[in-house]
C-alpha cells in the first residue's frame, strides 16, 4: 500500500512538472520570447547584454515552418518598429522562413522597420527619405560609447521620433552612401539604429514578412558586459523599459 502510495506520488509530480514545461514553453515560444543584444547596432535605443521580450502574436502567430497564421494579428507591420526576424540569409532560411518552433540553430536579427510595401525609399548622405518625405532632423545632441562620439539625428515615424546616431568622424568613410529603392510587396527594409556600424537592408536585401516574428516590446533585464565596478553591472534603470 505504501510503495503504490509513494508511486502515485512521484507519478503526480512528474505530471505536474511536464505540465508546468508545457505550458512554460507554450508562453516562451507562443506569445513572449527572450533575445539577447549581441551586437552595437541598435545603440543608443538598444545596449549590448539587454534581454528583451519579443511579442509573437501582435503581428499574427505562424506555424512552425510555414507561412499559415495559427493566431491572426492585432496590429500591422508599421514604419519604426523595431523587429525581430529570421536573417534572409540564413541556411535553411526558404524552408522554415520563422525558424520552426523553437529555432534554436537559427539566425535571428532585430532592426527598426523603415520601409513597408509599396514604399520608395531614398538615403542620401545621412538622411533617409520614405516617398519623397525626408524623416531626418539634425540635432545638436552626441552620444558617446566608450571612447567614440557619434552625432545624433532624429527619424519621425507619424507621432513617434527615434534618435539614431552617426559616427562624429568621417574620416574613415571614402563616400557618402546614395540609393533609392521600392520596397516589393510582401516585404520590408529595415535599418539599426546605429547607422554606420549595422548590417542591414543596405548590404543584405528586404525581409520577406513570414521572416517576420514579432516585434520587441520590453526588456526584462540588461547586463553591462563592460562594467567597472558590481554596482555597475546590471542596469537597474533598463529593467523593464519599453521599447519603442
Amino acid at each position: 500500500m505504501d510503495n503504490n502510495l509513494g508511486k502515485n506520488k512521484f507519478l503526480n509530480t512528474i505530471k505536474s512538472i511536464l505540465i508546468a514545461i508545457f505550458f512554460a514553453l507554450i508562453i516562451r515560444y507562443v506569445f513572449f520570447q527572450p533575445f539577447k543584444i549581441p551586437s552595437k547596432s541598435m545603440l543608443p535605443n538598444l545596449l549590448v547584454g539587454d534581454h528583451l521580450l519579443a511579442n509573437r502574436i501582435s503581428y499574427g502567430f505562424s506555424i512552425p515552418c510555414s507561412n499559415d497564421k495559427l493566431i491572426n494579428g492585432f496590429s500591422e507591420i508599421s514604419r519604426g518598429d523595431v523587429v525581430i526576424f529570421r536573417w534572409p540569409g540564413d541556411k535553411g532560411v526558404k524552408e522554415c522562413p520563422n525558424g520552426g518552433f523553437i529555432g534554436l540553430t537559427s539566425i535571428y536579427y532585430i532592426k527598426r522597420v523603415i520601409g513597408i510595401p509599396g514604399d520608395v525609399v531614398l538615403i542620401q548622405d545621412q538622411d533617409v527619405f520614405i516617398n519623397d518625405k525626408n524623416i531626418s532632423k539634425k540635432t545638436k545632441r552626441f552620444y558617446k560609447d566608450g571612447n567614440k562620439l557619434y552625432k545624433i539625428k532624429t527619424n519621425s515615424f507619424g507621432d513617434k521620433s527615434i534618435d539614431v546616431i552617426y559616427e562624429n568622424d568621417l574620416t574613415n568613410f571614402s563616400d557618402e552612401e546614395s540609393f533609392e529603392i521600392i520596397v516589393p510587396s510582401g516585404m520590408y527594409f529595415v535599418l539599426g539604429d546605429n547607422r554606420d556600424n549595422s548590417l542591414d537592408s543596405r548590404f543584405w536585401g528586404f525581409v520577406p514578412s513570414e521572416n517576420i516574428i514579432g516585434t520587441a516590446s520590453i526588456i526584462h533585464f540588461s547586463f553591462n558586459g563592460e562594467f567597472n565596478s558590481f554596482g555597475d553591472m546590471i542596469r537597474f534603470k533598463r529593467i523593464l523599459k519599453v521599447i519603442n
